[in-house]
């Protein structure tokens, strides 16, 4: 039996996403829950073109799919400008829909601000923070990998980079990127390297430009190969955003095992003295928004 991969976004959002999954052909029963019915007639020429698919199936679902799923995939719902007080009390009604119609499966976050998004998903759900997750920073890990392998002259695979914090203002943790099994400020300092610490302010400045850009095509990409992965049994160790049961608690992107069961955490993030700094300063900020929000809070109506 296939495993169950609902999507909950705006039609354009969830459309796009739907095409990238068409072309990969997942072994995934794959359900799509409008946003409005009036959105559910539009889906059905991807339902249609996935008869063509060996392993993949669309469908458009109902309310007693959420206690089918494996993942359930959230994409941005709000329109732009929208105050992040009515996406949280959107979030708050759409939390209390899948749990009332029994969801277990995994809550993944794939659109902006996530971070915000899982810590309140979390608080209102009784889930465990295993269960719920965003994205973060892993688009952005990629992104940088690709760039890394290109500048250097290796492969992909040799690059193991580390971004955390949020997607919107990303912590390079050069400290913790690797060329192979050394690591990239222990390959700076070889004096036959084409490669210096200016043209890592560059690269830096390079991510925080395109971290301000639209993310999406990033995303459904970053969605995909953790799907794949966890599909072929072989988790990955990625940044993505997930609860810190601190005092008090917060969400940000760090580096965490993602696979079937969710996420787990491996060991304590480790940064040079400076990324530490700049990290620290980011959870507060982020701490200081949550509670900004909670004090702000209304019951959604």
């Amino acid at each position: 039996m296939r495993p169950t991969l609902l999507i909950q976004g705006n039609f354009e959002q969830a459309s796009r996403l739907l095409h990238q999954l068409l072309i990969t052909d997942l072994p995934l029963d794959c359900v799509v829950m409008p946003n409005t019915m009036d959105d559910a007639p539009r889906y059905q020429p991807l339902v249609v073109a996935s008869a063509l698919c060996p392993r993949l199936t669309i469908r458009v679902g109902t309310a007693t799919d959420y206690g089918k799923a494996t993942w359930l995939v959230v994409l941005d719902r709000h329109v732009a400008d929208t105050p992040i007080t009515t996406m949280v009390a959107e979030l708050r009604l759409l939390v209390k829909r899948i749990v009332e119609n029994g969801f277990n499966g995994q809550l993944i976050f794939a659109g902006e601000q996530d971070e915000l998004l899982t810590y309140f998903a979390w608080k209102f759900s009784g889930l465990s923070a295993s269960q719920i997750w965003g994205l973060g920073t892993y688009p952005l890990t990629r992104l940088l990998t690709y760039r890394l392998a290109e500048r250097l002259g290796v492969g992909a695979t040799m690059i193991q980079a580390t971004v955390v914090g949020s997607a919107s203002a990303p912590i390079v943790a050069w400290s913790r990127t690797y060329i192979g099994p050394a690591p990239l400020l222990m390959y700076l300092a070889n004096a036959d390297a084409d490669f210096d610490a200016d043209d890592l302010g560059k690269m830096g400045t390079w991510l925080q430009r395109e971290a301000t850009e639209q993310q999406a095509t990033l995303r459904y990409l970053a969605i995909i190969r953790l799907l794949q992965a966890t599909l072929s049994q072989q988790p990955l160790i990625a940044p993505v955003t997930n609860i810190h049961e601190d005092t008090p608690a917060f969400a940000a992107a760090s580096p965490v095992l993602v696979g079937e069961k969710g996420i787990q955490h491996l060991t304590n993030l480790v940064l040079s003295d400076e990324e530490q700094q700049a990290y620290a300063e980011q959870i507060a900020a982020i701490r200081t928004r949550l509670t900004t929000i909670e004090s702000q809070q209304t019951e959604g109506k």
